[in-house]
């Protein structure tokens, strides 16, 4: 290839010097390719391969006939020697014959060194027109040669740099060297040019034998490791771990390296670690934390804490050597999945879950585990937790539950620092018209509280802030986001946040209190004067009635009850008056321009009427109407009676001139009256007793309200039992007027009852004697020894100034004796004999004698009353 003929021309020389190249190039390619030695051709002008040998193929793994673009070849380059290809490249470039050793990439993948010379051709003009090249795979070499570097730096590495120090002796024994190790670990002089002294007086002379046994052994070709101790004269002292190794030159022993390695601090370790040890062992032994050593599955190890948590005793017992067994059935997953993490990380931080003792009882332990890599076992620490768990238990489900009532209160509540927000739950929002905590947050209280009240609040919070306290409950007003005056009730208290004091608040909307309040009040000042009024209409109903009893003259009654009908309605303008028309509704009040009008009667086709010649206010009253109307009704009835007594007596007195009242009609008017009495019994019942109840009932209800006050209930309780005691009143005159149960209970069971009614309202005590009536009673003779009873006891309570009374009931075969005494100042019964003016008395004759009975009075000059009367049976 190296043709330079200047002499005949550029085409016969290039003609010429190809054949020659061709000749060549056959001639080296089979002499190349014995030795794999690839070689190519290329046109630089035409850039493809003119020729390339078949080695590339094992250098590249590339058959000839793919490699068709030159400028590919740079695709093969190792990427760190781009450069130094791209260096070779361009001095080729510029007409330079080269060599160059990189890498490039086999086909395989793998990187192979070689080593590539190029020879470039040159035109007339001096232009590169052709290269060619020749390619040698030195991976082989350049491996060796890079063992060897190796080798020669491992040797100085282990000589120069070694912390051991080596020796090197001949077969004398004499030190040939002696690396720097030396003298840093005994601190004196031994490495240097000149080395002239023994080999003892560096390893001891008291171990010359030991030493001279090892080197003996090792120059037979024996080597093994020995201990010695030396004492230097700087008064160091040294322990030596040593192995004399034979130094082999073409098979021959020609000296031998002495290793010693300096194992005093080893030694020393060795004896502070077994001290150590037993430290630890004894800490392991008498720690309060489990510790377990886990090997193949096994428990190998359980110190006393570990057997305490377990409940089982490591020596002595047969249990669950497998610690996944102690594991609970929920937590194995986990305590497996730590274990693999031990097993890979070679630790796992503290973890927590639940293990069974030995007697079932499960608690939780906190685990932390290491694997000792040198033992293959993993060690445990465990500790019980099982209290402290239960009381984060605890504290979270406090904490939750509180959080909770905190978000779920109805009571609006704000944690507020420096007067301002921080946090405020649902009903906070709702309190000041807010839809989102971020309107509040960080703003000023005082922009949400109304003016008047800044100040106190302003004085209240400084002193939460400033002192743990709780202020006490106060009323004041805030401002909603809309601007609305919102009244409220108010308590704070200090809570700590954030490593300082802050203040959390209670509010509480009481607008809906305040009205009900002020229903509360109203409607109490309502039922005060309904009570009052009720009760006053009730003491006169009682008083009218009770009154009626010794009435028996129409001008009586009228008068009786004109004077009732004033002192209740407060008015003067009260007349009785008689109408022509009979078409008026009776006892019905009726309102005229002028005042009121009902009718209590009709008296031969002209209705009485009773007049109210104004409008008093006490008639607005539904309860006062119905009153006027009710004692109405009983003057009605009465006045019935009186009219149906005065035709009888008329007509009697017609037929019968100054004869005394035959006994028939005594009863005919007697039962007459019962009648009566029955009939306004069942008005009182059926109107102002159910009316009375109808209030009892409203007021009931008004007492179950949350939102009244304690003193407010009590005040209501008080009116209730006020209401208790009218109806109870009303009860006792419908009683009085008739006698309930009279003839299914007997005369001596009713008479009971009625004794034990007087006994509450009179000073004088009453005993009862009664005995066994041998015959049934019929109804004239029940009622009429009741009412001769009552009246007894009526005489005795208005005249007698009695404090004891005595009443006998007796029966013989044909009749029945009614016995009275009492100890009062008596009477004078000639004065009394033929007068109306005791009608108590003359009305028990009459009722006597309606009866066929006898009646006789006693009354000694000294005191006291006695009455005794017999009512024959059978007749």
């Amino acid at each position: 290839m190296h043709a330079h003929d200047s002499l005949e021309s550029a085409e016969s020389k290039t003609a010429r010097a190809i054949e020659q190249a061709e000749r060549k190039l056959k001639l080296f390619e089979n002499m190349l390719h014995m030795i794999e030695v690839a070689i190519w051709s290329v046109d630089v002008l035409k850039g493809q391969f003119l020729y390339v040998s078949e080695a590339v193929t094992g250098i590249t793994g590339c058959q000839p006939d793919q490699l068709v673009d030159p400028s590919s070849w740079s695709n093969f380059v190792h990427e760190e020697d781009i450069s130094l290809y791209e260096e070779w490249a361009k001095k080729i470039g510029q007409g330079i014959p080269a060599t160059s050793e990189y890498r490039i990439y086999h086909k395989n993948g793998e990187a192979r060194w070689i080593q590539a010379r190029m020879m470039p051709v040159l035109d007339e003009c001096g232009q590169v027109i052709q290269l060619d090249g020749m390619m040698v795979d030195t991976t082989t070499k350049k491996e060796m040669e890079a063992q060897l570097h190796r080798s020669e730096q491992r040797y100085k590495s282990m000589f120069h740099y070694n912390s051991d120090i080596i020796c090197e002796l001949d077969l004398d024994g004499d030190i040939r060297a002696i690396n720097p190790a030396a003298e840093k670990i005994t601190g004196e002089r031994l490495y240097g040019a000149d080395i002239n002294f023994p080999f003892e007086e560096v390893f001891g002379g008291d171990n010359l034998h030991k030493l001279a046994h090892y080197f003996n052994l090792a120059i037979q070709g024996h080597s093994q490791h020995y201990e010695v101790s030396s004492r230097h004269q700087n008064g160091k002292s040294f322990q030596w771990s040593m192995e004399n190794v034979p130094i082999y030159v073409s098979n021959r022993i020609e000296g031998t390296f002495v290793i010693a390695r300096d194992v005093t601090a080893h030694k020393q370790a060795e004896a502070a670690f077994a001290d150590r040890e037993a430290q630890c062992r004894r800490l392991v032994e008498l720690s309060p934390v489990a510790i377990a050593i886990y090997k193949d599955g096994e428990i190998t190890f359980l110190n006393p804490a570990g057997e305490k948590m377990l409940g089982v005793t490591f020596e002595g017992d047969t249990y669950r050597t497998n610690i996944m067994d102690w594991v609970h059935p929920h937590d194995c997953d986990y305590a497996l999945e730590r274990m693999e993490n031990t097993l890979l990380s070679g630790y796992s931080p503290p973890g927590e879950y639940r293990i069974i003792r030995a007697d079932s009882r499960v608690i939780d332990i906190s685990m932390i585990s290491i694997y000792d890599s040198q033992s293959a076992s993993i060690q445990l620490m465990f500790e019980d937790i099982t209290v402290r768990k239960q009381a984060e238990r605890a504290l979270l489900e406090g904490e939750e539950l509180n959080r909770r009532l905190i978000e779920l209160s109805p009571e609006a509540i704000v944690l507020h620092k420096d007067y301002k927000f921080v946090y405020v739950n649902l009903a906070g929002l709702e309190l000041f018209g807010v839809s989102d905590l971020s309107v509040l947050m960080g703003e000023s209280i005082f922009d949400w509280i109304h003016p008047d009240f800044a100040e106190d609040v302003r004085k209240r919070l400084g002193h939460i802030y400033a002192q743990h306290c709780v202020s006490s409950l106060v009323e004041q007003q805030i401002v909603q986001a809309d601007g609305t005056l919102i009244d409220v009730e108010v308590i704070a208290s200090t809570i700590p946040y954030k490593g300082d004091n802050a203040g959390i608040t209670l509010f509480r909307d009481i607008r809906e209190r305040k009205r009900a309040d002020e229903v509360r009040q109203r409607a109490e000042q309502r039922i005060r004067e309904s009570e009052d009024r009720h009760y006053r209409l009730q003491t006169s109903l009682d008083r009218f009635s009770h009154d009626l009893f010794g009435v028996m003259k129409m001008s009586h009654l009228e008068r009786r009850l004109v004077k009732e009908v004033r002192d209740v309605l407060g008015t003067d303008h009260v007349t009785i008056m008689e109408l022509d028309s009979s078409q008026i509704k009776l006892c019905e009040l009726h309102e005229t321009e002028d005042g009121y009008y009902l009718k209590i009667g009709e008296l031969r086709g002209r209705s009485k009427l009773l007049c109210i010649d104004e409008k008093p206010a006490a008639l607005r009253i539904a309860s006062k109407r119905v009153w006027l109307e009710t004692i109405a009704r009983y003057v009605s009835v009465l006045l019935d009676n009186f009219l149906l007594i005065e035709d009888l007596t008329k007509e009697l007195e017609g037929t019968v001139s100054q004869q005394v009242t035959p006994t028939w009609l005594l009863r005919l008017l007697f039962t007459l009256s019962e009648n009566e009495r029955k009939s306004l019994s069942q008005d009182l019942h059926d109107s102002a007793l159910q009316e009375q109840i109808v209030w009892y009932r409203k007021l009931e209800h008004l007492m179950l309200s949350s939102a009244l006050p304690k003193e407010a209930q009590e005040q209501l309780g008080q009116i209730a039992q006020g209401l208790l005691d009218v109806i109870y009143q009303i009860r006792i005159t419908c009683n009085e007027l008739r006698p309930p149960m009279l003839k299914e209970a007997g005369l001596a069971s009713s008479l009971h009852a009625l004794f034990e009614f007087t006994q509450m309202r009179t000073n004088y005590s009453i005993r009862f004697h009664p005995a066994y009536i041998e015959h049934a009673l019929n109804d004239d003779q029940l009622i009429g020894l009741y009412r001769i009873v009552q009246e007894m006891l009526a005489n005795a309570a208005k005249h007698s100034s009695a404090t004891e009374v005595h009443i006998g009931l007796t029966s013989s075969s044909c009749a029945v004796q009614l016995q009275y005494r009492d100890n009062g100042v008596g009477m004078k019964l000639e004065a009394t004999e033929d007068s109306f003016n005791s009608m108590g008395i003359y009305g028990m004759k009459e009722r006597v004698r309606s009866l066929n009975g006898t009646i006789a009075f006693r009354s000694p000059e000294d005191g006291g009353m006695a009455i005794f009367i017999c009512i024959p049976i059978g007749e």
